[in-house]
């Protein structure tokens, strides 16, 4: 059955052995044989996560060639660090190339299909990290660097907002910068951003968006998991424009993009595989309504790597590409007393609550706060019912394990967040909601 889904580019078999052929002579693949067909590498080589690859990482960053690839790495980047610590993700020049492959056909048929333009806003974040190599190689890469030249170019001809902007260290000026040259682009017609929260946070400083951008036609962003009401909110200031969900991507890896009906499809330049109760599928071996961790293979080194994401298989396109729906981080976890709370539970569980609301520990006793921005009003008990769905949760109240669900209300939550966010090293346009926050040093 593998070998015959290995020449099936839905299941990414080709990609696969072509990367395992080109990276054969890497220690990390040597020590399992060097496989060189789907079969043999699902056979001999372990999932992984970054933890078990540390190791190896350091002997990258001490300057060791070939040890997950050949050569040494062009540049690295820090993760966002939402489920723990930023990590640190060696790139080279092909995993480069795969996220252009990967991103390249969403771009050119996003702007064929809108007939785009005028200007356009693709998101970039100030430079608050400080410069930084490795023995020589850049940490960190310019927003640019993933669309390749071809189209690096186009959007430096179309940019509503200079691209120097994002070399502002000041994240006051950067914000100055950023919102006067968007009042100043009337023929703005496309908005690109990760997260809908930073771009509804920049419409509150702007005129009437629907005056102001009456040209504009579409606008990119997360739409899933606790970006799912801020993308709603957008959509409601920005009605004159079609609003397309973002596909899954990390530091790590672009795992869905949108097709051209804007659904998010299984990215074909890269090898995954779907875990669930302990079994690893392929892609069409997925079954519709199934959640599964995803577990990904790419061409910076990182082989059957537990990217910490689970999605959703929503169903199949043409019967056969998975449409896959992002669900949360299953990295972050909260255990007080054994309830192990996750992300998508608790993201379901606060359905009812007002968009931006999370669950955070208690500092002050053993049990959980509800966090909102002041004023909001939430049902407390609505919510707590819907956390006993957890039947761990559910026992340890019964037992007065943990104490009653509390409400916290706290002005300015978005700006506190993000201020410890960006003290952690994460980018301002990467930080995103989310449902749990289970690091009490936020409140600091």
């Amino acid at each position: 059955m593998l070998s015959r889904q290995a020449s099936d580019p839905i299941n990414g078999g080709a990609w696969l052995e072509a990367l395992l052929a080109d990276n054969a002579a890497a220690s990390y693949l040597r020590q399992f044989g060097s496989p060189l067909t789907l079969q043999s590498f699902r056979q001999r080589v372990p999932i992984t996560s970054y933890e078990a690859l540390a190791p190896w990482l350091d002997r990258i960053a001490a300057g060791e060639s070939d040890a997950l690839f050949p050569g040494r790495p062009c540049a690295f980047e820090l993760t966002g660090g939402s489920s723990g610590g930023s990590k640190l993700i060696p790139y080279t020049p092909q995993g480069l190339a795969a996220f252009e492959n990967a991103l390249m056909p969403w771009l050119a048929e996003a702007v064929s299909r809108f007939s785009i333009s005028g200007s356009v806003y693709l998101a970039t974040s100030p430079a608050t990290r400080p410069t930084q190599q490795i023995c020589g190689i850049p940490v960190g890469l310019p927003d640019g660097a993933y669309l390749g030249p071809q189209w690096g170019h186009w959007v430096a001809q179309h940019t509503a907002v200079p691209l120097d902007v994002a070399k502002e260290t000041n994240v006051t000026l950067w914000r100055e910068r950023t919102l006067e040259s968007l009042a100043a682009a009337r023929d703005l017609e496309m908005i690109s951003v990760w997260s809908p929260t930073f771009m509804l946070r920049l419409l509150d400083d702007l005129p009437d968006p629907r005056e102001l951008w009456p040209r504009l036609k579409l606008i990119s962003c997360w739409t899933a998991g606790a970006s799912r009401g801020p993308a709603e909110a957008l959509a409601a200031r920005l009605p004159q424009a079609h609003l397309q969900p973002k596909g899954l991507m990390s530091t790590e890896c672009v795992v869905t993009v949108p097709n051209a009906q804007d659904v998010p499809v299984l990215n074909c330049h890269g090898f995954f595989e779907f875990e669930r109760e302990g079994r690893l599928l392929l892609g069409q071996e997925l079954e519709k309504g199934g959640s599964y961790e995803v577990v990904a293979t790419t061409a910076n080194g990182l082989y059957r790597y537990r990217t910490g994401d689970r999605v959703l298989c929503a169903g199949f396109i043409d019967g056969r590409a998975p449409v896959l729906e992002f669900q949360g981080r299953t990295g972050i976890t909260s255990d007080l007393v054994g309830e192990k709370l996750v992300e998508a539970f608790v993201l379901e569980a606060l359905r009812p609550a007002p968009d931006w609301s999370f669950l955070t520990v208690n500092d002050g006793r053993s049990g959980y706060v509800l966090v909102t921005e002041a004023g909001a009003k939430v049902d407390l008990a609505v919510i707590e019912s819907r956390l006993m769905d957890n039947p761990q949760y559910a026992y340890a109240r019964h037992m007065q394990q943990l104490s009653p669900l509390e409400h916290r209300q706290i002005e300015g939550l978005y700006e506190r967040l993000v201020a410890f966010r960006l003290a952690q090293g994460t980018r301002l346009a990467d930080i995103k909601p989310l449902a749990l926050i289970p690091d009490a040093r936020w409140s600091k």
